[in-house]
């Protein structure tokens, strides 16, 4: 189960002026599929459902440049198309980034592989530390979506293929885009695209299933999906500090499907930072804070089945941000815009006005709101209104953790990013730096689960689904007042009783135990952090910060000292691994 494996390809050993197709370093457990028609041959790697006939079907579209089908079969997989004849190699993986595909560029020419730590590891490249600093004091990596944790190991986006012709690389967008389709309208297509993903991989994990069962929407979902073409055990985090309805409502769903349902028992010694793992993720992920919650309710499921099915990115998919409201304000739909924000401050019983101002600034374009951004970083100065409306790019407490020399740095990457990603719609924006990151998240905390016995998938990531979801635009996922309108109408057999649900407990209270119960060694984390060392940040702000979250004053920026307690922890583990393979 946690045998390293790769994909990789391009100059690394390739014969003068040849391009291999691809090359299987350590065979993965999925498999690898060949399939060979004529001068086009493709290679498939991960879940793809296509048979034999339907890959060479799509090779042949994307050898003849319709480079989108690539990431039309259903599944989660890696695909390579290498045609002979025109001397050119087209790769992608899914559009959630969980199958992803980096790139470097070496003496020979371009290279690529499935994993980014050992293709750094055969070019000698550390981690990112500008990088690391800049996502820890302005949130999102999707402000510099090429740049991954490597120094120098570029990330081709989820949704993007690469194109190594001619002794280059060049990526191209093959995202999916909303094409007018209303809520109701799209729902269907969601349905069964859901219901086809979530029963395949129950119906392929064996006898029976694993799953997480948190009492959300999402998981709930793929537990009744999987539990119609299959046995399920089902695992939930209890005890003390989980959410009560949370627990109720899992049981309820267990109960409704007659799966074997465990909770744990939960309390003190499964709070944040109680147990650190033994296993380094491929980037700093939040597993690693909740790796002791993990450990308590995930040992039933351990080798249960071939995968451990979840609810992961079911947020993402089925719901969009506030950003919606924001992309209706770039459409010129400002009556729509308007009427929404209207509708969520009488929610939220506040005036509406502030709410539409932050909206309509928002609406001014991302290189704006990034040159804003970049201002007030380089002047240590705070960014935001406070009124829970998404913007592009909110400077909050965490950009003052950053030194004099940090500032400087993070204030020039913002200003980069705004002008040379340049003014994109909100929503969609929004949409796919969620999705990426979720994606990412599930990739890169394979390892730590691995070490729980689990190998996690959710359907909610596979190609079909998202698919089927951002063809319906932000701004018609997002109704005022309606948790997840799309699932009720995506699959109108739920019960009522768990799609009329409003809302999702949260570990918080879990967060808050670690922080005080391992408050000195926490402490002296930030001092031996590297990126504390490197002069990008200041120990200083970020004690303080963590002794006021510790002592409960005031709203600490929780998710950003999150972020830097575990992107210290795995910088002082994720060293460089020796080469594999006999690459060069």
């Amino acid at each position: 189960m946690d045998a390293k494996w790769w994909l990789a390809g391009g100059a690394f050993d390739a014969p003068a002026g040849a391009v291999r197709t691809a090359r299987v370093w350590h065979t993965p457990d999925a498999g690898v599929r060949v399939v060979t028609n004529g001068a086009v041959t493709a290679m498939v790697a991960g879940v793809c459902r296509g048979g034999d006939a339907e890959v060479a079907r799509v090779a042949g579209a994307v050898a003849e440049g319709r480079i989108g089908a690539i990431t039309g079969m259903s599944g989660s997989y890696w695909m390579v198309v290498h045609d002979t004849a025109q001397r050119r190699t087209i790769l992608a993986g899914d559009l959630a980034e969980y199958r992803a595909v980096f790139t470097a560029e070496t003496a020979r020419g371009p290279v690529w592989a499935t994993d980014a730590a050992l293709l750094a590891a055969q070019l000698g490249r550390g981690p990112d530390m500008e990088l690391l600093a800049a996502r820890i004091a302005v949130g999102s990596p999707e402000h510099w979506p090429h740049r991954s944790v490597w120094r120098g190991i570029r990330q081709v986006p989820g949704g993007h293929a690469v194109v190594l012709e001619g002794g280059g690389a060049r990526t191209v967008d093959v995202r999916p885009r909303p094409d007018g389709r209303v809520l109701e309208d799209g729902a269907e297509e969601v349905g069964h695209a859901l219901w086809t993903a979530a029963q395949s991989y129950a119906r392929g994990a064996g006898p029976r299933v694993s799953a997480d069962l948190s009492g959300g929407l999402d998981s709930s979902t793929v537990v009744i999906a999987a539990a119609s073409v299959s046995r399920v055990l089902a695992v939930t985090y209890g005890g003390d500090l989980a959410d009560e309805e949370d627990t109720r409502l899992a049981r309820r769903v267990a109960a409704y499907v007659g799966a074997e349902h465990h909770v744990s028992r939960g309390g003190p010694a499964t709070a944040h930072y109680a147990h650190w793992p033994s296993a380094v993720p491929n980037s700093p992920v939040l597993p690693v804070s909740s790796y002791a919650l993990d450990a308590d309710y995930l040992p039933p499921a351990r080798d249960v089945s071939a995968v451990h099915l979840t609810g992961h990115g079911g947020d993402v998919v089925l719901e969009s941000s506030t950003a919606a409201w924001t992309a209706l304000a770039q459409d010129g739909q400002w009556r729509r815009a308007k009427r929404a924000v209207t509708a969520q401050a009488r929610l939220v019983n506040t005036a509406p006005r502030p709410l539409w101002r932050a909206v309509r600034n928002a609406a001014r374009g991302r290189p704006y709101a990034l040159s804003r951004a970049a201002e007030a970083v380089a002047a240590g100065q705070l960014l935001g209104d406070g009124l829970g409306v998404w913007t592009w790019c909110p400077i909050g407490a965490a950009a003052r953790w950053l030194t004099p020399h940090g500032r400087d740095v993070v204030a020039a990457m913002l200003d980069d990013s705004g002008q040379t990603v340049g003014d994109v719609e909100a929503g969609e924006w929004e949409d796919w730096a969620a999705l990426r990151y979720n994606g990412a998240a599930l990739r890169d905390s394979a390892p730590l689960f691995a070490e729980h016995g689990v190998i996690q998938a959710s359907p909610f990531l596979d190609n079909e689904v998202v698919t089927a979801c951002l063809r319906i635009s932000a701004g018609e996922r997002r109704r005022p007042g309606v948790y997840k309108p799309l699932l009720g109408l995506a699959r109108p057999d739920l019960p009522v009783w768990l799609t009329g649900r409003q809302s999702k407990g949260h570990f918080t209270p879990l967060l808050y135990a670690g922080l005080r119960a391992h408050r000195q060694e926490l402490h002296e984390l930030i001092d031996a952090s590297g990126l504390v060392e490197r002069g990008l940040l200041d120990a200083t702000a970020i004690h303080t910060a963590l002794d006021a979250a510790t002592a409960g004053i005031g709203r600490p920026p929780l998710p950003e000292l999150e972020n830097v307690l575990i992107t210290s922890w795995w910088m002082s583990r994720a060293t460089t691994p020796a080469p594999v393979g006999g690459a060069r």
